[in-house]
């Protein structure tokens, strides 16, 4: 297909909106190193945009891959416009896909705490994404010891009367017993639907499970629509059971 000749083929992008892409049969002439010049225009909710910068990309002779992006914050949908490729116009539909993009701030948490302890924590969440995003007030997620895998291994490997089945439950046994429990969490300030564009400071309160053992570090992820939050904890009396290991030894 030359690019001066009329065409009605649709050419039909989809995806999130950091990036909408189409194959189409398009010609984009001999010249592998030059492009023709390629203009988008879109009917965005309340707007007739100009239109983002339309990237095109040589697949084989005839046949072209298309690229744009959009604002993260348009809404998820169908769109229409038009493409100017050379001398081509193309009738554009463009299907936006729902995309949840919640980001924290600080992106992780260091605390400090002991078996069944509880405190408040403070974090800013912002809507980044194009849907809404409901935060419910309460959450869970588990702690597992920052040195339990090597030492269920370890365990396991050093038991000489296990073979099979045994060896492997004796594993599984040891990596149990590295899980210290569940860390409750209550949102009490800043929950509810956040829409996108929208910031809230969240204020939480989390209760620790009664199984941390003195002297340990954990870890924990908790896990908030597209979010794996990275929560480490430290028993407070760290440095004396360190020390009393030392001692023991």
């Amino acid at each position: 297909m030359s690019t001066l000749e009329a065409t009605s083929t649709i050419l039909r992008f989809g995806g999130r909106p950091e990036g909408l892409e189409c194959i189409a049969p398009i010609d984009l002439g001999p010249n592998r190193n030059e492009n023709p010049s390629a203009q988008l225009i879109l009917e965005l909710p309340g707007t007739k945009s100009a239109g983002p910068a339309l990237r095109l990309f040589r697949l084989s002779p005839g046949i072209a891959r298309l690229w744009f992006s959009l604002p993260s914050y348009t809404p998820p949908g169908l769109y229409s416009g038009q493409a100017k490729i050379g001398a081509s116009n193309f009738p554009v539909a463009v299907s936006v896909d729902a995309h949840e993009k919640l980001v924290l701030s600080p992106p992780h948490l260091n605390l400090i705490a002991g078996a069944s302890a509880k405190m408040t924590t403070q974090l800013t969440l912002a809507n980044a994404g194009n849907v809404v995003c409901d935060i419910r007030k309460a959450h869970a997620f588990g702690l597992f010891d920052e040195e339990g895998a090597e030492r269920a291994v370890g365990a396991a490997l050093r038991q000489t009367t296990a073979r099979g089945r045994d060896k492997l439950d004796h594993l599984m046994d040891s990596f149990a017993a590295e899980h210290a429990g569940v860390v409750k969490v209550v949102v009490e300030e800043g929950g509810g639907p956040i829409a996108p564009g929208e910031i809230h400071e969240l204020r939480l309160r989390l209760t620790f499970p009664d199984n941390m053992k003195a002297g340990r570090t954990y870890t924990g992820t908790w896990v908030l629509f597209n979010l794996s939050h990275q929560i480490r904890v430290t028993d407070e009396n760290r440095e004396e059971s360190k020390e009393k290991e030392k001692e023991a030894k």
